[in-house]
């Protein structure tokens, strides 16, 4: 059984109290209405299993206990708005909780995106924290001691993921485990050795491969931990943590790129860590589905008709470009990348964005009449996230917005990325450069095919009329430190863009204020032909400079509030 439908079936204790702010002291003395007891629960292994699963479902940000909580999709788009990558979109005036604002570096504290992921995260601190409590009791009643071990480290695995996704908005965050009883704890520490600490903890205890779809085993927490030392400047020891991960033999990059981004073939050998999607299972509402990712669906006149956030930036389509040995070019934005085969690019381009006159999936052909407010926030839309017309579609007026595709939150691509750029920092750059062209040789294997079909084709098939498409490996040999890493950072660009990874990868790479700056410089000047008239593509003017400061988030203003002055608030806000 795959682990969605477990979370369907266990979902539990969504009404208790969320870990951080949102309440009084005199609620906290009130009998939780409508959960289930702990002592109920931890009376079998079945129960305990229950909490775990509701750990799990935090996965896809929804907490259902505050109102409109975009903000807490699991793949981050509100925030990456902030980067290169994708426009805010819609149109100005459409602008839930401070998007807009984010997008422009007009940072508050008050803005409610920031607090619904705050909640989120922490919602899913508080379960964990439950599972392992609850845990331990059954041991105390004599429950299986390996159940209870394995339970325990998957627990402990989510907490150090949800805490993490704390960290990097925030950096300066409280630390809770299940021994906790404060819970106005202040963000005064570094808590990277703690989440260390829970991994090492959790790779203790976890199988060596996952018993079901969806979960986590040994592998997984070891790729987690890689990246958590990766941010903290551990390359070395990043290095050792995805070395295991490479070394066991368990992951493989699919042939197809599309196929991490298809239904019918998710939860395939490169698939790490995801959120597990799914529709039509008895959740009237469809919250077990990609229900916060469906803003960035394209917008009137498409399939979704919906929202038309998360746009694709001119400077993201312009850094596919190659050059005659299907190389990425150095100056991207020397040439503005059109729907022509006079410019070659790299396929990637096509199953990351929509652009007008190709093909987009199954859809038919994009069309301008799909990008809402257009022309003010790019003409391209994102695609990673939709699903096909044939694929199975959620409940009620959000046809063809919802849907059961998972959310992919560790790539195998990511984690040899991952690998090249700590090969890079220890000074083996031959290596960096074998893992790096193990993903340009796959994204090499195929293309979004024509109208009538197939899906995917050869990236020199017949068929395409719209694009010239090229992708080399890198020769070698590679022997300039510095340039061994510009390479390794294009690269994930290219192969993770729109998935979430963007701002957070500048933050840590410390390029943010000159990345921002030279995108803003060169997008501000795009000028699209709309209906006859010039627009911008999107208001830059307006943006704040970018600074020091925005290296992290601001800390929500209500939690800030409601510690008792133990939260410090982010210096600069």
């Amino acid at each position: 059984m795959k682990l969605k439908s477990l979370i369907i079936s266990f979902s539990v204790a969504s009404t208790v109290l969320l870990l951080v702010g949102g309440c009084g002291k005199d609620f906290l003395d009130t009998p939780v209405q409508n959960a289930i007891s702990s002592d109920i629960l931890a009376s079998s292994q079945s129960g305990v299993e229950a909490s775990l699963i509701s750990t799990y479902k935090m996965l896809n940000g929804f907490t259902n206990t505050v109102g409109n909580t975009w903000g807490s999709a699991p793949s981050n788009y509100i925030f990456n708005s902030a980067s290169d990558d994708v426009h805010k979109g819609s149109e100005p005036s459409d602008n839930p909780d401070g998007y807009y604002e984010i997008a422009l570096y007009q940072w508050s504290a008050g803005f409610l995106a920031f607090t619904h992921k705050f909640q989120a995260v922490y919602e899913g601190v508080r379960r964990a924290n439950n599972t392992i409590q609850l845990a331990n009791l059954y041991a105390e009643r004599g429950g299986d001691a390996n159940e209870v071990a394995r339970i325990i480290a998957e627990a402990k695995f989510l907490r150090a993921w949800y805490h993490f996704e704390a960290y990097k908005m925030w950096k300066n965050v409280p630390y809770y485990d299940e021994t906790d009883v404060d819970f106005t704890k202040p963000n005064n520490e570094d808590i990277i050795p703690k989440l260390i600490a829970d991994l090492e903890s959790a790779i203790s205890g976890l199988p060596d491969n996952r018993s079901q779809i969806g979960r986590v085993d040994k592998t997984v927490a070891q790729a987690l931990l890689g990246k958590i030392k990766l941010y903290a400047g551990d390359f070395t020891g990043a290095k050792t943590a995805f070395d295991v991960v490479v070394d066991s033999q368990k992951y493989k990059l699919v042939d197809c790129y599309q196929d991490n981004f298809t239904i019918a073939t998710e939860n395939n050998s490169e698939t790490v860590f995801a959120f597990q999607a799914s529709v039509n299972d008895g959740d009237g509402n469809g919250t077990n589905s990609n229900f916060l990712e469906r803003l960035a669906a394209p917008h009137t006149g498409s399939h979704s008709s919906c929202c038309g956030f998360n746009n694709p930036t001119q400077d993201l389509a312009n850094s596919y470009r190659v050059d005659a040995n299907g190389l990425p070019v150095d100056d991207w934005n020397a040439t503005r990348v059109t729907v022509t085969q006079a410019i070659t690019v790299d396929p990637r381009i096509d199953w990351t964005m929509g652009r007008t006159g190709v093909p987009y999936l199954d859809w038919g052909l994009h069309s301008d009449g799909w990008i809402r407010g257009a022309g003010w926030a790019g003409m391209y839309s994102p695609k990673k996230n939709m699903k096909l017309v044939t694929d199975p579609e959620g409940p009620g007026w959000t046809t063809g917005q919802l849907h059961a595709k998972n959310v992919q939150l560790i790539r195998y691509a990511d984690v040899l990325l991952m690998l090249a750029e700590c090969e890079v920092e220890v000074g083996s750059l031959e290596r960096a450069r074998e893992l790096v062209n193990l993903v340009r040789e796959r994204a090499a294997n195929c293309a979004q095919g024509p109208v009538d079909g197939p899906l995917t084709v050869p990236i020199d098939h017949a068929s395409i009329t719209w694009a010239t498409y090229d992708v080399q490996p890198w020769p070698d040999p590679w022997t300039d430190k510095d340039l061994s890493r510009e390479r390794v950072r294009r690269e994930r660009r290219l192969e993770l863009a729109t998935e979430g990874h963007r701002i957070f990868d500048l933050r840590r790479w410390g390029i943010l204020e000159e990345t921002v700056e030279n995108y803003r410089a060169y997008e501000s000047t795009v000028i699209n032909n709309v209906g006859g008239q010039d627009v911008r593509i999107a208001d830059l003017d307006a943006a704040e400079d970018v600074q020091p400061r925005h290296y992290v988030f601001p800390l929500p203003s209500t939690e800030v509030a409601l510690s008792n002055g133990n939260l410090k608030q982010n210096d600069g806000f």
